[in-house]
């Protein structure tokens, strides 16, 4: 088949199959590892979607959206409510967020408990065609699969507002078909966040692979699901544990006086999950966060020396670059972004770490700072390798 027929028949695959279905339900799994962290299900009509997108962390939520679709699948409206599992329905829910999108202009209103969020309520400004956004982590699918029908996808790319409540800037998700079966969701608003979804002769998605993004989900399309044993589940556990499962990667403090010096490192904790971590999740040779989410910090009040590096008395970020036999840690001079916001221009030093394989697995990543005698040693685990520095006070 040649290039031309395949991308037509992609593309009006895509365009007209899912409006020419009998409505049926869809149900996708977002797995970390092997830790479910989302499901979904949604329903398509010829003028509607509908859908429940259940998020486990940082406490299970329940995000019930329905859009009002335009002629050629094009979302015109976005009504979403985020409720907690058990609550009555006929309360106002924990937030209610109504869009209407039309002539490049989005009229957003966000209520909270029942109560007119003025912070977010307004107009948004956009360009060309929307797709909106539920700012979840892992995104809705199904308006993935809206947006995917509404494209018109051939061979070139398809650029989408990604729309959503707030005074930030209006970033892009661009669509690239990838081959017959495959097409790539980016953002303009990290360079690097690609999401892969496979897709069936239908135009449906039927998984996304987000590895390649900070948020490392793989999402698979299942035959059906009990939705309120889940929700049922994830409930229960969160009770019975006191109240809110929290942050998958939680943020934590190593410190400790070493000598006359006062060191700390603000960090967050990523967890295994039955995944292999370093040369995979954590590629060699590329530099990594050094932790999860934002940057992780390292303050000290004293000047210290680490190998023949003298470090002054100040806070930096922390970076780091394994590779199989070593590692290198960067003491960087930008402090407070997101732990994906690595400028090397403002690195101040690099230093060597020792490599150590460990016996046993460490399942959550871990920093400390031991001290000893006049100095200390910084080190952290994770999966089967530990990286560590001795450093002095000067």
């Amino acid at each position: 088949m040649s290039v031309k027929i395949a991308s037509a028949a992609f593309a009006f695959l895509v365009a007209g199959s899912l409006a020419a279905q009998a409505p049926a339900t869809a149900y996708i799994v977002t797995r970390l590892g092997v830790d479910t962290v989302g499901i979904e299900r949604y329903t398509r009509t010829n003028d509607k979607l509908e859908g429940d997108l259940v998020l486990r962390y940082p406490r299970v939520q329940i995000y019930h959206y329905i859009a009002e679709l335009g002629p050629r699948g094009e979302i015109r409206s976005l009504t979403t409510t985020v409720r907690r599992p058990g609550t009555d329905l006929s309360a106002p829910p924990t937030r209610r967020t109504v869009s209407a999108f039309r002539d490049s202009i989005a009229l957003i209103e966000v209520q909270r408990n029942g109560k007119t969020d003025t912070t977010l309520t307004g107009r948004k400004i956009y360009h060309g065609m929307v797709s909106p956004t539920l700012s979840t982590e892992p995104a809705s699918y199904g308006i993935y699969e809206q947006t995917l029908s509404s494209a018109r996808l051939g061979r070139d790319s398809v650029v989408y507002a990604l729309v959503g409540p707030g005074n930030g800037p209006t970033p892009a998700i661009i669509l690239r078909r990838r081959g017959a079966d495959s097409v790539a969701f980016s953002s303009t608003f990290f360079p690097n966040w690609t999401e892969v979804a496979r897709v069936d002769s239908r135009g449906r998605i039927v998984g996304i692979d987000a590895t390649a993004t900070t948020v490392k989900t793989i999402a698979e399309r299942v035959p059906s699901l009990d939705f309120a044993n889940v929700i049922g589940r994830w409930a229960a556990y969160e009770a019975a544990h006191g109240g809110a499962i929290g942050q998958m990667s939680p943020p934590d403090t190593a410190r400790a006086t070493v000598g006359t010096a006062n060191v700390s490192v603000a960090y967050s904790r990523p967890a295994k999950r039955g995944r292999v971590i370093f040369g995979n999740v954590v590629p060699w040779g590329q530099v990594w966060r050094t932790g999860a989410n934002a940057a992780t910090v390292f303050t000290t009040d004293k000047d210290l020396v680490f190998g023949t590096t003298v470090v002054p008395a100040g806070k930096y970020t922390l970076w780091t670059i394994p590779t199989p036999t070593g590692a290198k840690l960067i003491f960087n001079s930008e402090t407070g972004q997101w732990g994906t916001d690595y400028h090397a221009d403002k690195d101040f030093a690099r230093v060597d770490l020792i490599a150590k394989t460990l016996p046993q697995p460490v399942e959550q990543f871990v920093i400390g700072i031991v001290p000893r005698s006049s100095g200390g040693v910084l080190r952290m685990a994770w999966d089967d390798r530990e990286y560590a520095i001795p450093f002095a006070v000067k």
